[in-house]
């Protein structure tokens, strides 16, 4: 019997005791209105047909409450086998993938802003250096006399002006990347709250705790033992904060 079935059942054996009662209480009326035709044994009669029916009402009960015992334990069996079929066949292989697909597109969008940025800045400090310089030789020139050349330029941060046509300035890598992020979920609010939230944390927790949580990431972003020993010290320490470090050193370090 389902939990539906056994509701209704129980739903009319209520209904029955109910008319039972309300019969009972009918031909007390009657008696007490006069009724000389009411007898004792009608009444009797009543009263254990309504006895019967309060018994179907507890039966039904006991019905429904195994009933939707059996439905939650037969669901919860369902849920179960679903979870370990979800662990069995759940490939992470594509995801990580993804990841160190997007950590080398942005290590390439890095690079290339920081060439800009280095090139920028190499100009902007040439500029700034002459604007100085012309100042020393005419203090009446004001605070920009590289106008009279038609450019302006400053290092902080790095910019150069070419006036009248136009202004170049660097770029903080940190910005673009953010940029890619919020293009990359915008529509999802929930997925922008959750990222927001995330990036509160210090970078290299985030690492460490986010990885634990897709299987094989962690193992995926390690640097290999070749790669390990062509990096600075200071970049050593940044992936052992990460995690990332080589399996041998993590064992070294434990």
């Amino acid at each position: 019997m389902t939990p539906t079935e056994a509701r209704e059942t129980l739903d009319t054996a209520r209904t029955e005791a109910a008319q039972a009662h309300e019969t009972i209480e009918a031909l007390a009326e009657r008696v007490r209105a006069g009724d000389e035709h009411v007898t004792a044994e009608q009444i009797a009669g009543q009263r254990q047909l309504a006895e019967l029916a309060e018994l179907r009402v507890e039966a039904a009960e006991r019905k429904l409450a195994a009933a939707v015992a059996a439905d939650r334990d037969a669901r919860a069996n369902a849920i179960g086998a679903a979870v370990r079929e979800l662990v069995d066949e759940d490939d992470t292989q594509p995801l990580i993938e993804a990841v160190q697909a997007a950590v080398a597109a942005l290590e390439h969008l890095v690079g290339l802003d920081a060439a800009r940025t280095a090139r920028i800045h190499a100009v902007a400090r040439d500029a700034v250096a002459i604007n100085e310089e012309l100042k020393q030789v005419d203090p009446a020139a004001g605070s920009w006399p590289s106008d009279a050349y038609d450019f302006r330029g400053q290092t902080f941060p790095a910019s150069v002006t070419a006036l009248r046509e136009g202004r170049t300035a660097a770029v903080p890598p940190g910005r673009l990347a953010a940029v890619a992020l919020a293009l990359a979920l915008t529509g999802d609010r929930q997925m922008e709250a959750d990222a927001r939230e995330t990036l509160k944390a210090a970078p290299d927790a985030v690492v460490v705790r986010v990885a634990g949580e897709v299987p094989g990431l962690a193992a995926a972003l390690r640097v290999t033992p070749e790669e390990w020993q062509g990096i600075s010290e200071e970049t050593r320490y940044r992936l052992r904060q990460q995690g990332r470090n080589p399996i041998e050193q993590q064992e070294r370090a434990a």
